[in-house]
């Protein structure tokens, strides 16, 4: 009969941990026994960071336990609310070291934040997917879809607003420039055929493509 948690095996602790915000993990299991210390700091578990509070104490006391994660074991951001983003990449760099970072899921980050976050992310060798939620309407889509489309490893990238007034003036790819390995493109905005071929111009190995045409107003 089982009577200790550390009883349990590290799959198991797999299993659960994959359901959970790894600064809540850290907070509930770091200071427990060295057990666990040297099992949360094992390169087996990745760790899915959410960042999405309401208040400056939640963030703090979350980003200190952030800051003791192994940039080398975090698998997923998910980051939300403006402020607490700016915040974040204020004090945490966006390199190399996260070389098991797969997906970041934005949610309205300003756009300025955005470029140089995007920018930043080509240094990471194992980013495959994106998400970006933004209510903004100064956002350069042209400017964002050209540095997108510099991500070496990107497979999936979902894009969501319904505050984007100005056409994506993007021109289209030349023999020369460097092309997308995205395979899954969401645009859930208003486009153009026009703008959708410019950026498919980019992204030639896309098999699953959903897009809200601007006129008709239906996926395809």
């Amino acid at each position: 009969m089982i009577n200790s948690i550390e009883n349990f095996t590290n799959e198991i602790f797999y299993d659960i941990f994959d359901y959970l915000d790894g600064c809540d993990i850290h907070r509930a299991f770091s200071n427990l026994n060295y057990h666990f210390y040297q099992f949360l700091n094992s390169s087996l578990l990745l760790y899915k960071i959410k960042f999405n509070f309401l208040s400056d104490d939640l963030f703090l006391n979350n980003y200190q336990h952030m800051k003791s994660i192994n940039p080398h074991q975090i698998f997923s951001l998910n980051l939300s609310f403006e402020l607490y983003i700016d915040k974040f990449l204020s004090s945490f760099n966006i390199d190399s070291s996260l070389d098991h970072l797969q997906s970041i899921y934005l949610l309205n980050i300003q756009p300025n934040t955005l470029l140089i976050l995007l920018k930043n992310c080509i240094h990471l060798p194992r980013l495959i997917s994106l998400n970006i939620m933004s209510v903004h309407q100064l956002i350069d889509l042209c400017q964002i879809y050209l540095v997108i489309f510099t991500l070496p490893k990107l497979k999936y990238l979902k894009i969501i607003s319904h505050q984007f007034k100005d056409p994506v003036v993007l021109p289209f790819a030349t023999d020369n420039q460097q092309l997308s390995m995205i395979e899954h493109l969401i645009i859930d905005y208003s486009i153009t055929f026009s703008e959708l071929a410019a950026i498919l111009s980019y992204t030639p190995k896309v098999y699953h493509l959903k897009f809200w045409h601007q006129d008709l107003n239906y996926p395809i």
